[in-house]
């Protein structure tokens, strides 16, 4: 399922704080994975499908289950509609056909059942096996929400939330929210907890904010666990507790959260909330690293030329502050010219010295700027346009590149 943005921040939380809104919840069934299926573009098509034949051809080899489970359906059996539409949409034990699987889903959701009503929408919010039309997928989310079914709330706040085939109503979508979050949806705990934070359908309330961002955090959710460790951190409706706070970034780091592993590591260095261990600080500034962390790259990086709870170790101090660089972060494009000016750590350079201390001026970093002057007066002019001719052409590399 596409992933909805929402880049909003709380007024309290650093800037760096970003939001987004999680996967949709995916098939509902019995004993079968319960896959997420790539939605593409198709035109709206509110028509319902036909019907699904009793007569089901057999020329592709079946498993035994999906030949019970016809039997079944074609008998009227509702769940073992539902299920043998799931293994017609995941492609478990027959051929796979997303568009058989919506005539049986078709069927049993007519007949009432939640299941299939959700698992209807689903096929309708992704375009799969039917047109894409997120209005008649409201439509069937809204009548599985009705009988109780948690991923339905959830996706239909989604919905409701971004005015996605329905309108806009933020107050709307914090109730299906705070349906499912007492229900235990972790991820409708967490949104529920960002409507309290932002106000957004509901009157802000940073302490029921915190309530709902703990209940996501102790189900282990990481993003959940990476932002109660920042309301810790500022007193954000709970008293300020910088132990906590470094108690819920290192679950949050050990869930592979990069942004709190590079905090924790920044509290294991600093000794803010735990003991002082460098060490611990080199060992999580890495993992922050492999998962593309700029910051992180930057400080370990200078770890590394200092010899400060690791070896020394200047060509992977080089690397990681160009790998940082080269991905647009300022502070490392500044570090980088200042080290191939100053010709002390690293070979003296004065044309890459040049070159990153431009760009990091040009990314309004103004302590560049006087460090620039003294190295513009080692270059030629000719050379100096060359220069600037690469950084108004630079653009940053994607993660990975």
């Amino acid at each position: 399922m596409q992933e909805v943005f929402e880049s909003v921040t709380h007024p309290a939380f650093p800037p760096t704080l970003r939001i987004k809104h999680l996967v949709r919840a995916g098939l509902v069934g019995t004993g079968l994975c319960a896959l997420l299926l790539a939605p593409h573009a198709a035109s709206a098509n509110k028509t319902s499908p036909a019907q699904p034949s009793v007569l089901e051809p057999d020329s592709t080899p079946t498993s035994p289950k999906y030949r019970e489970l016809l039997a079944r359906a074609q008998a009227g059996d509702v769940h073992a509609q539902n299920e043998i539409a799931i293994m017609l949409a995941t492609g478990q034990g027959v051929h796979k056909s997303p568009s058989e699987a919506v005539r049986w889903w078709t069927l049993a959701a007519d007949k009432g059942s939640s299941d299939a009503q959700f698992n209807l929408g689903l096929a309708y919010d992704q375009g799969q096996g039917v047109a894409q039309n997120a209005t008649q997928a409201a439509v069937l989310y809204e009548k599985a929400a009705s009988q109780g079914s948690v991923g339905a709330m959830y996706n239909l706040a989604e919905l409701v939330s971004s005015g996605n085939g329905v309108p806009m109503n933020l107050a709307q979508a914090a109730q299906y929210y705070e349906a499912a979050a007492n229900k235990g949806h972790v991820k409708s705990m967490y949104n529920l907890a960002l409507a309290y934070s932002r106000g957004q359908g509901v009157e802000r309330d940073e302490v029921k904010a915190a309530h709902w961002m703990q209940k996501a955090a102790e189900a282990e959710l990481p993003r959940a666990q990476y932002l109660l460790a920042q309301m810790y951190a500022q007193g954000i409706g709970v008293k300020k507790d910088p132990a906590k706070a470094a108690h819920w970034l290192e679950r949050a780091a050990k869930g592979g959260h990069a942004r709190a592993q590079y905090s924790y590591a920044l509290y294991c260095q600093q000794g803010q909330g735990v003991s002082a261990d460098t060490a611990a600080a080199v060992r999580w500034y890495r993992e922050a690293a492999k998962r593309n962390h700029t910051g992180a790259m930057c400080n370990l990086a200078l770890l590394l030329i200092e010899g400060k709870g690791v070896e020394k170790n200047t060509a992977e101090a080089e690397s990681l502050l160009l790998r940082a660089a080269e991905m647009g972060d300022p502070k490392a494009m500044y570090n980088l010219g200042l080290l191939y000016q100053e010709g002390q750590v690293l070979p003296r350079n004065v044309t890459q010295a040049y070159y990153w201390l431009s760009l990091a001026a040009r990314h309004g970093l103004g302590e560049a700027r006087k460090a620039l002057e003294a190295a513009s007066k080692d270059l030629s002019r000719p050379e100096r346009e060359g220069l600037d001719a690469r950084v108004a052409v630079f653009k940053p590399k994607a993660p990975g590149r």
